[in-house]
């Protein structure tokens, strides 16, 4: 069994997953979780990412700015300390419609979660 630990932030690294739209997975199974991972999205004012669907169970929480949430079509506004709950297959995308940073925290209920990208 894993031990408990703290991540620390300078030990995330990010990656950009589309233009101004950077991810920072910080609970994976590289740093010992077997069940759950997490982490931060930040969107740059305008940014979006592509529609697209996991194999898992996804809890959103926007942590930071304002934006559109869009699941299986219908489009929700979202802001500070809203909160989404996206089941496995859900076709979902986030936008940024304000003009500061939108930030996310986001948990699956897997560490060995898939994405798979979705034509719009």
């Amino acid at each position: 069994m894993p031990e408990p630990r703290v991540i620390k932030r300078e030990e995330v690294s990010s990656l950009e997953r589309a233009p101004g739209v950077t991810v920072a997975s910080s609970v994976t199974k590289e740093t010992g979780a077997t069940e759950i991972s997490s982490g931060i999205t930040t969107f740059e004012a305008g940014a979006s990412n592509t529609t697209h669907y996991h194999n898992a169970e996804e809890s959103v929480i926007v942590i930071e700015g304002e934006g559109i949430l869009i699941i299986n079509g219908r489009e929700h506004r979202v802001r500070q300390y809203d909160a989404a709950f996206i089941t496995p297959g859900a076709h979902h995308r986030l936008i940024n419609t304000g003009g500061t940073p939108f930030k996310i925290a986001w948990s699956y209920a897997t560490v060995d979660v898939t994405r798979t990208l979705v034509d719009d």
